[in-house]
Order: structure tokens, then C-alpha cells, then sequence
């Protein structure tokens, strides 16, 4: 009997050691991924939508017929450390991979979701170093036709989602927008090969860049600028005051 309470003692040691070294795995998980978000935070700070006349029919164009031809989205990043900042983004190589100049990959993807759509933002990489002139970086994504995918198009099926036939449906492009969720994903092998790069390895210890998962934050209160004509004087803002007033 005394063989058997001792072999219980140490098979309750074992576990309790299990269940603190797996606690401390969680922590530490938990620990890095807080680390990240307080180093690194994005804010989706302006949606613009560009509209045009379109031909709905055969009997001819209805006043007031229009559709998006492009939604730009502007992202500011943000740097909370006194490190480097390296980040960017380009999904220009996944739409268009034989217009491909990059070495890096698409580096990381601007996502925007909402129920079972999921768009891979369109950008371009402008630069993959590391800043140290700035505190802060921006990244434009956009929904464009011309970028789409020829074989498995993605931004057309959705912009002609938003037939505008013989009304502006602005509101209903807005409320779309404003209940979107925006991720930021970064593809680590791209920024490894980037890292590899640096002659001095003692530099990526002062260089701060994405690790995990960034949920990006949308501006509040959320609005939207509408383009409607050749001139970039002919937009409005949607909601207007008077709607954002009875909210």
C-alpha cells in the first residue's frame, strides 16, 4: 500500500508540474501577443468611394444610375516603441503575380471581412525597410476592378454588387462598410527574408515589425467620402450631420 501512495504522490506531481509548465506556456503566449498590440497598432482612417454612370439596360442610362468603380482605404500605422519600424504590404503580387518585381512575397495582407466575405485588400509595396524617420506609416488599400484577379475575379463580383438603378445607395454601402472588420496579417517568411538581409544582425534587436495578427481600429465616428464626378471637388460625405446628429 505504501509503493502505491507513493507512486499517486509522484503521478500528482507530474500533473501539477504539466498543468503549471502549460499555464506558463499560455501566459507567455498571452504575454507576447499584449506585447505586439501595445508596439504596433493600425487605424483604418479614411474610406473613399469613387462612383460613375453606368449603362444598366438597353433602354438607356436612368438618371441617378451609378456604380463604385473603386473604394480606397487609408491606413495609418502606428509606432509605440523607440525602435525601427518595418511593415508593409503587397497583395499586388497575389493579383497580379506576372507583373512581379518583389523578392519578398506579398509580405502581409490588409483583410476585410463581413459574414462570409473575406477581400484581400489590393496594395503595393512602396518601400520594406526599416524607418527610422517616422513614428508612423501609410498604406492605401483599394477595391478596383482593374487590379481583379482575370481568372477568379473578386473586386468585380462585389462592386456590381452595388448597382446603383435609378437611386444612390450610398447608405447601404456605408452600413456594409461600417460593419466590416479589418485585420492586418503578416506573412513571417517574407519579413524573415528581410531580416536575413541585414549584414548587422545586431540591428534586428532595434527593429520592431508585425509578429501576430493586428486588428485594425476604424475611425469613430465612421464615415465615408463619396466621389461622384471627373472632379475630385464632387463628393459628399455620408452620413451627413443631420443623420449623425439622430444617431
Amino acid at each position: 500500500m505504501k509503493l502505491d501512495g507513493e507512486n499517486m504522490n509522484i503521478t500528482s506531481i507530474v500533473i501539477i508540474k504539466r498543468i503549471i509548465g502549460f499555464t506558463y506556456v499560455i501566459l507567455f503566449l498571452l504575454t507576447d501577443v499584449y506585447a505586439q498590440e501595445n508596439e504596433i497598432s493600425i487605424d483604418l482612417e479614411l474610406v473613399s468611394v469613387w462612383e460613375s454612370e453606368y449603362q444598366p439596360s438597353p433602354q438607356g442610362l436612368i438618371k441617378g444610375d451609378t456604380l463604385p468603380e473603386i473604394i480606397n482605404f487609408e491606413f495609418i500605422v502606428y509606432n509605440h516603441t523607440d525602435k525601427a519600424l518595418m511593415f508593409s504590404s503587397n497583395s499586388h503580387l497575389y493579383y497580379h503575380p506576372d507583373w512581379n518585381n518583389s523578392e519578398y512575397g506579398e509580405i502581409g495582407r490588409f483583410l476585410m471581412i463581413n459574414g462570409v466575405d473575406t477581400i484581400s485588400l489590393y496594395t503595393k509595396m512602396s518601400g520594406f525597410g526599416a524607418n527610422t524617420l517616422y513614428d508612423n506609416e501609410v498604406i492605401w488599400g483599394s477595391i478596383e476592378s482593374f487590379h481583379d484577379l482575370e481568372t477568379h475575379p473578386v473586386f468585380r463580383p462585389f462592386l456590381n454588387r452595388w448597382n446603383y438603378v435609378g437611386r444612390n445607395r450610398g447608405k447601404e454601402l456605408y452600413n456594409y462598410l461600417k460593419d466590416c472588420q479589418f485585420i492586418y496579417v503578416p506573412i513571417q517568411s517574407d519579413y524573415q527574408r528581410r531580416l536575413d538581409e541585414f549584414e548587422d544582425k545586431s540591428m534586428i534587436n532595434q527593429i520592431t515589425y508585425p509578429r501576430d495578427t493586428i486588428k485594425i481600429k476604424k475611425k469613430d465616428p465612421f464615415e465615408i467620402i463619396v466621389n461622384f464626378g471627373d472632379s475630385e471637388e464632387e463628393y459628399y460625405i455620408y452620413p451627413p450631420i443631420s443623420i449623425k446628429q439622430d444617431e
